[in-house]
Order: C-alpha cells, then structure tokens, then sequence
C-alpha cells in the first residue's frame, strides 16, 4: 500500500507524518502547478469547481509516481464536496488507473473505521502516538502562521517571518517525537518575537472569509498571505486545518459552541445551512464587523454553490455593519494582474476610510 492524498496548504505535512507512522510508505504529489491544472481541468466535468480539478490533478500525478492508495474526504449537505470521491473515482478508472480509494467522511468512527484499513503492524498506543504527533504537527503549523499574520506588516527587515516559517515548516516536517517538535515550535516562536518590527505602524486589519482550499492553498489564492503583508495588512484568516478537524471531524465542544454561535450571528440574513462555509462567511463578516475590522476578503472557488449565495448576501451585511467586503472567486483563468489590482483599490478604499473616521 503506498498512499498519497491531495494538497491544501500545509496539510501534506500532517497526512504524511500521519501515515507514515501508521507503517505505511507516501508518495507526496507534487506541488500544485500549471501541469496539475491541465491535467484535472482536461478529465474533469466542465461546470465543477476548482478543488476537484485540482485535487483530480494530484491524484493522477501521484499514480503516475506509483501510488496505488488515494485518501480523501467525504462531506454531507448541498456542497458537491460530497460527491467528488466517487465521480473521481470513476473518472480515473476509466482512465486505466488501479487504486483503492479511502473516502474518510466528517465523523469519527467513520476515520478510525478506515484507518484500521492502512495501520501496519502497530499496537493501539503506536497508532495514538501516530494521530497525537500528526495533531500536534498540525497545531504548531497553524500557530506559526496566526503569529506571521500579525508580524508580517510590521517587520522592519522585510522577509524576515516568512523565512523563519519556511525554515520551522520543514523542520516540523522532519521530526519524529513530540519533544523535538515542541523544541522546533518554541525555537520559532522565540525568533519571531525578536523580530525587529515599527512600533510607529498600525497596520489594517482585514479579515479572510470563504472556502478552506482557496483560503489554504497559496497557489491557488496567489500568496494572498505575503502579498496583503508587503503591503501593510495583517490578515486574520477564519479558518485553518486546524479549525476543520476539530470542528467537523472531532466535533470538539468549544467548536460547536462557536458554530452555534456563529450561526445565531448569520441568522438575519441565512436561516438556514446550503452547505460549505456559507453561514461562516456571513457570520464572520458581521463579527469583524462589530469587532472594527477594517475590511473583509471573501474567496472563493469559481462555481462553489455555497459561497456563491453567501456571495449575494454580504453586500447586505456591508451595508449594514458598515465594513467593506471583497469577493473574489477564483478558477484556472485568474490572472495574477487582475487580483493585484483589485487588492491595490480595496486597500486604498479602507486607508481612505480609516483616514476619514480619524478627521
């Protein structure tokens, strides 16, 4: 068995430190690249969103390394995440590929039931370290990057935070015992708070709402993190990796307090669940509303049904919890030229704002 599984930011880290421990040998599909479009685009259905194709693009890269096993997600309601497992599956038999296909859906017993199939030879204990080193891996990624957020637009030397992250990212990716890995965080964090940063700045706070591939992957959102902190933003973005397995997969309690929560926030203006992130994305932007955020970042897949109502709504919450929001979805065709563009008037818009309220 030699397993491989899509990308989406930094999650190949976690997936692999996971099965790898399971006892079983990973072939990491390549970084997602113009080739990995063409090839998921090329056998994919015309109309599909983005995340298939792309993930439809991993997997048959993968096989071609030698994979033979694809782990994926399952999903339930409206979202078409729910169907992508067995219409993949089906386009790439019919394309002559031999695999087997693990589709791990959002509840518990569902993964360990699946997990029994790839663990190796390894005691109960083996497998909790397995899970407990793959978690915390995932933990200290997703704080590394909530703490280069804020310190990103503030630094003096510029580049400084997003090095010392390449650095902690591939050393995360290489230990194997939880003391080493908590020796490799604390050594991050320690260089990124000696990061000489202005203390005359007071960067704008905008916050990142929409669909978990585009708002993970920085391939497909164009290094939206590095561009919006070159110029001044710190980002705040309402999902990571982490929120996901905690919250779907884990169902822990503080996550569904802050669903129900949230949800009561959307209610005025989306009632009811159509699926993906849509009532985060509604309920986001009127929290970082009340919160004084300065502006609002909705992205998301060209086609994604979800946020594409969410997409309709939220100029209703623009108005009326007086933030800006700019939605931009984002396909194959999305030129690099454009999203500058369009990021350069949105930040203008909201100093002109700031600069305004503060007269």
């Amino acid at each position: 068995m030699i397993i491989t599984f899509p990308h989406m930011g930094d999650m190949g880290i976690v997936l692999k430190s996971l099965f790898s421990n399971l006892g079983r040998e990973v072939i990491m599909p390549p970084p997602i690249s113009k080739k990995t479009f063409e090839l998921g685009a090329k056998y994919s259905p015309e109309t599909v969103c983005l995340p298939f194709k792309l993930t439809l693009g991993n997997f048959i890269e993968a096989l071609e390394q030698g994979a033979d096993t694809l782990a994926t997600c399952g999903g339930v309601g409206p979202c078409r995440l729910g169907y992508y497992a067995e219409v993949q599956r089906g386009i790439l038999q019919s394309l002559g590929y031999k695999f087997d296909m693990i589709v791990i859906e959002p509840d518990i017993t569902d993964i360990f039931a699946n997990l029994r199939r790839v663990t190796y030879k390894r005691s109960l204990w083996e497998v909790y370290l397995a899970f407990r080193l793959a978690i915390e891996k995932m933990n200290a990624l997703d704080n590394i990057e909530r703490k280069v957020s804020v310190i990103r637009p503030l630094e003096v030397n510029s580049g400084q935070s997003a090095a010392i992250r390449k650095e902690t990212i591939s050393a995360i990716d290489s230990v194997e015992k939880i003391a080493d890995l908590h020796a490799v965080y604390f050594k991050a964090e320690r260089e990124l708070d000696n990061i000489k940063t202005r203390s005359d700045m007071d960067p704008l706070r905008i916050g990142v709402v929409g669909e978990i591939y585009v708002m993970l992957e920085p391939f497909i959102n164009q290094n939206l993190d590095l561009r919006l902190g070159s110029m001044g933003v710190e980002i705040h973005k309402t999902m990571y990796l982490s929120d996901y397995v905690n919250g779907h997969l884990f169902r822990k309690s503080e996550y569904l307090e802050k669903f129900k929560y949230l949800a009561g926030l959307a209610q005025p203006y989306l009632g009811h669940y159509v699926g993906g992130h849509a009532i985060k994305s509604i309920a986001h932007t009127v929290d970082m509303g009340q919160e004084n955020y300065d502006g609002i970042i909705h992205m998301f897949p060209f086609t994604c049904m979800p946020e594409v109502v969410a997409k309709n709504i939220l100029p209703k919450v623009s108005n009326e919890k007086n933030i800006p929001v700019l939605s931009i979805a984002f396909d194959e065709q999305s030129g690099d030229a454009g999203t500058a563009t369009r990021l350069e008037a949105f930040i203008d818009l909201l100093k002109y704002r700031r600069h305004k309220k503060a007269r």
